[in-house]
């Protein structure tokens, strides 16, 4: 148990060195309550929210469930379109030719692919927007 202690103490001093110096500031209530909102909503304690902020860090915010659903949502479209690219590959070059050449098939690819790009923009701008 007390090994387990030792190595958890070893991860944390390997994350972030030791700090001997320190600055006092001081806020006003309000000014001290968005320090500590936005300490809060970037999961950090107000003295590494800070340290980050002068530092020039963006200290960035947990994803949010929608947010989530949305990466899975990439995760999933792109395991669709690797489903397509190995199944194009597996067919003979003269099938994939053929394939192509049909107006109907590139019609409905070119749809499936807009609408994987519409929903990859909007995902993107959605986490854009979040900063």
């Amino acid at each position: 148990m007390t090994e387990d202690k030792h190595n958890n103490s070893e991860k944390a001093s390997r994350k972030r060195p030791p700090k001997s110096r320190h600055i006092d500031v001081r806020f006003t209530e309000d000014e001290f309550n968005i320090v500590l909102k936005y300490a809060r909503m970037s999961g950090r304690s107000k003295s590494i929210y800070l340290h980050d902020v002068a530092l020039g860090h963006k200290p960035s915010l947990p994803m949010t469930a929608e947010e989530q659903e949305a990466l899975k949502g990439l995760i999933g479209a792109r395991a669709e379109l690797i489903g397509i690219r190995n199944a194009l590959h597996a067919l003979p070059q003269e099938e994939r030719k053929k394939l192509f050449k049909r107006a109907d098939f590139m019609a409905r690819w070119m749809q499936g692919i807009n609408s994987l790009i519409k929903e990859w923009s909007h995902i993107r701008d959605n986490f854009i927007n979040r900063v």
